[in-house]
């Protein structure tokens, strides 16, 4: 279970996001429940149970005044025979992907079960949610479909195959679908605060109980994105009365724009979009920036490294305090910053003062980073001139043997900064080099001003 956060004036009230991988012929159920604070997701149960009467139960526990369910299964089955237009839509929008729908009709022998679910949930105050408007208040249920949601979601060009094959196949499918939750849902929007999730069973029986519980866990998650969303970004087929799935729909760029009645009133909530964004996009070094330094003679400097962290204090980077960019923001602590995104036609500017961190906050990142870059780190006196690249090996090879049997420590003079922006400026590319641009100043009370640029 993971901690939720602290609430905050800004943040709305709490709501719940539960996924049910329901076992349709009277086989255990895939649980899993999120929680919102308001500012991101936060798994709280990755559970699995066969008793429909103990998975209502654990629907009860887990469910709050608001609540969103999202559920595997076929909910609504009107038809006596074929296939509902539902399923017929998946078919057509999802099956050159392999994530079509199997068939639901009343001539099925799971019918009785997975509608009954929904009836059960009805009794319990959730409503069919197909035209839920984003945001809403209430208890609601909607049918998802785990395959098509992860096509969307984490833009592939084929399903994950994870439920069918022998043993090491289906290992390896549920192996890259971890991996796949745990890089794509912690970056899209609404994100989920996950670091780790249970690893890959080596024998069949395990196997099935974790691949329910992904499942589950890609259930909850699209309740949320549909919660978040509405229709801007996800797609409802069918109808309640006829059945209908939910399933999100991957960002298009190519009609991209920035907006001021879209865009963020706080610049750190419109760059975490953005940033996502990137990185949902799969870019290369998505936290690459550009940072610009001054020489004391007032020779501007450019060069790019990481960005390590980002919150409502600022940018945060890490490098050698007695490197030329140090020596330079010691000299004159301001600089400027340009993330550039050019998949996305994207760039922003930033510009501010800058601050080391804590040493706490060194330490921490500083015994976080793979071993050789901590001893690279007591290598290399970054911008001084060396004879070759010899002298930089034998003294790792020195330093390997000196720490062979413990961490080596943070090097005195290295550590992280910290920029703290009073200006940040969004671009969006646009046809005819209109561009967007939308710059966020910061008044002397610490609120932010927002105005629109000539492109």
């Amino acid at each position: 279970m993971v901690a939720t956060l602290p609430l905050s004036a800004l943040q709305l009230d709490r709501m719940r996001f539960l996924g049910i991988d329901f076992g349709w012929e009277n086989k255990p159920s895939g649980l899993a429940a999120l929680d919102w604070n308001g500012d991101s997701l936060h798994l709280i149960a990755l559970d699995r149970l066969s008793d429909t009467k103990e998975i209502l139960s654990w629907v009860e526990r887990h469910s709050a005044a608001d609540t969103v369910i999202g559920v595997d299964a076929p909910l609504v089955i009107p038809n006596l025979t074929g296939m509902r237009d539902a399923d017929k839509l998946a078919h057509s929008h999802y099956g050159r992907y392999h994530a079509g729908c199997y068939p639901a009709s009343q001539a099925r022998s799971f019918w009785k079960r997975t509608t009954a679910l929904a009836t059960e949930l009805q009794k319990r105050g959730f409503a069919h949610g197909d035209r839920l408007a984003a945001r809403a208040r209430g208890r609601y249920q909607i049918e998802v479909h785990p395959h098509a949601a992860t096509v969307e979601l984490f833009a592939l060009d084929r399903i994950v195959k994870y439920k069918k094959g022998t043993l090491a196949e289906r290992r390896l499918g549920l192996e890259r679908l971890r991996g796949l939750l745990l890089k794509h849902l912690p970056v899209l929007t609404p994100r989920v605060a996950l670091d780790t999730l249970p690893e890959i069973p080596k024998h069949g029986p395990a196997l099935k109980d974790l691949e329910d519980r992904l499942d589950a866990l890609t259930a909850a998650y699209v309740a949320a994105h549909w919660w978040y969303w509405g229709s801007e970004r996800n797609q409802v087929l069918g109808t309640a009365a006829a059945g209908y799935i939910v399933v999100p729909q991957r960002q298009d760029y190519a009609r991209a724009e920035l907006l001021e009645t879209a865009a963020a009133q706080d610049p750190f909530a419109q760059f975490e979009r953005w940033f996502a964004d990137a990185r949902l996009a799969s870019m290369e070094e998505a936290n690459a920036m550009t940072l610009a330094t001054v020489d004391e003679q007032g020779q501007p400097n450019a060069r790019v490294v990481l960005l390590k962290g980002v919150d409502p204090r600022g940018f945060v980077f890490y490098t050698n305090y007695e490197s030329q960019k140090g020596r330079e923001l010691e000299d004159n602590p301001k600089a400027a910053l340009v993330f550039y995104w050019p998949q996305l036609e994207r760039q922003v500017r930033i510009t501010g003062a800058v601050k080391k961190v804590s040493r706490a906050e060194s330490e921490a990142y500083f015994h976080s980073r793979p071993r050789g870059s901590q001893l690279g780190a007591w290598v290399s006196q970054q911008s001084t001139v060396i004879e070759g690249r010899p002298q930089l090996e034998a003294r790792m090879r020195e330093l390997e043997r000196e720490y062979a049997n413990e961490n080596p420590p943070l090097p005195p003079y290295w550590g992280g900064y910290r920029l703290s922006p009073v200006s940040m400026e969004f671009w969006q590319g646009r046809p005819d080099r209109l561009h967007d641009r939308l710059r966020y100043t910061r008044g002397k009370r610490g609120g932010w001003k927002r105005e629109r640029l000539s492109p």
